[in-house]
């Protein structure tokens, strides 16, 4: 029988076996969590109001679990689960991950694909006869769809991913929606031995403390990130043009906005930070880069390239919007990142917002405008690069 953490693992992957969009500390406190389910279902750990301690060291005969084990019994001041969640989420998490895949490669459950690209080189964990992390993910959607009672290793597994808002990178967002029902029933079913259950529930509180914690604390980054992105762009619309020297000047400033070279460069500069933005919304609407860093990174790494974008608009203008099609591909491109900073304080400051009085579908408009604001973007950048080298 797998256990809790060999079945988490399974479901972080996708059917391809590469590694769904989920952030990594939430993936961290979700392996940790089941670690220490796993432990408490072996009577080897048990938890009081303000303590996890070890009941019983006789190791499982699981390395991954004996490892926590023993360092859980080492320590003599009293700790209770949401110490050791924190913990051990930054520091046994990669470990525990890595031994995981390898323990399910070594049971011949998974194999190992390497792709190599130029520059990136990343593995694959499908399953070795295509079927088993299918048929969890079917077990799992059959017990949330079924009347029937479940076994009480289904409903941990179930709160567990459910405490991890897992659940919506594993299943379609409507089936996410039907399932709620069924999701909440379960967490109410005193189903699990009196002897683990008063452990388990403990786990599954401290879990959703930390992950609600380190999700509150990356939103802040990326609302702080998301309104100085706005400011700069909005101050670059109303900001006066940077002033030139009306005889020989030795600033640098007006090599970068008269000398060729660097205006060519710098206008490279804007084009490329202005792809790379697009090329990582892209990426993350259809889930490509879930291996290479995590869903809620990229977000973070399109706010960056806002950011840079600014920086790289005044090197190449000088604040100058210019006349005719050049005013006009500064207007929409100063719009996208002012809209931009704006959709990203609407997603990441939604709950102040609702207190506020405003409703969800009024927070997503600044998201689709923004969205609609880059539609005649490409076609202006390219007639601009045209008359460029034109004249």
């Amino acid at each position: 029988m797998l256990t809790f953490t060999e079945e988490l693992v399974l479901l972080l992957n996708d059917e391809d076996g590469a590694p769904l969009p989920i952030r990594q500390d939430i993936v961290a406190c979700a392996l940790v969590g089941a670690v220490l389910m796993d432990l408490a279902f072996a009577y080897r750990i048990d938890t009081d109001l303000e303590a996890l301690f070890v009941n019983d060291p006789t190791p499982t005969g699981k390395p991954t679990l004996d490892r926590i084990l023993e360092r859980i019994a080492a320590r003599t001041e009293v700790c209770d689960a949401k110490m050791w969640i924190g913990t051990l989420s930054v520091e046994e998490a990669p470990s525990i991950h890595e031994q995981t895949l390898a323990s399910l490669v070594e049971s011949g459950i998974l194999t190992v694909q390497e792709s190599r690209l130029p520059w990136i080189r990343f593995r694959r964990y499908p399953s070795s006869d295509g079927k088993t992390a299918k048929e969890l993910r079917r077990h799992v959607a059959d017990v949330l769809t079924s009347d029937e009672i479940p076994d009480p290793r289904d409903v941990a597994l179930i709160s567990l991913l459910d405490a991890c808002e897992i659940l919506p990178d594993i299943f379609p967002r409507q089936e996410i929606e039907d399932f709620r029902p069924r999701i909440a029933l379960l967490r109410k079913m005193d189903l699990i031995g009196r002897e683990v259950a008063g452990a388990i529930a403990e786990i599954e509180r401290s879990i959703i403390q930390a992950v609600r914690a380190r999700a509150a604390q990356f939103k802040k980054l990326l609302l702080i990130l998301s309104i100085a992105a706005g400011v700069a762009a909005f101050a670059t619309l109303v900001a006066p043009r940077f002033p030139v020297a009306d005889r020989f000047s030795a600033l640098y400033f007006e090599r970068l906005w008269f000398d060729g070279g660097w205006q060519l460069w710098s206008g490279f500069a804007l084009l490329g930070l202005s792809g790379a933005g697009v090329l990582a919304v892209l990426l993350l609407k259809l889930r490509a880069i879930a291996r290479l860093g995590g869903f809620n990174w990229w977000r973070l790494a399109h706010v960056g390239f806002g950011i840079a974008c600014v920086l790289a608009l005044f090197a190449h203008t000088g604040f100058r919007l210019g006349t005719s099609l050049n005013a006009a591909l500064m207007g929409c491109f100063l719009a996208v990142l002012v809209l931009g900073g704006l959709a990203g304080v609407c997603t990441n400051a939604a709950g102040q917002l609702r207190k506020w009085g405003i409703k969800p579908k009024q927070r997503v408009i600044p998201i689709r405008v923004h969205i609609v604001a880059l539609v005649p973007l490409p076609a202006l950048l390219i007639i601009h690069i045209i008359a460029v080298y034109l004249y």
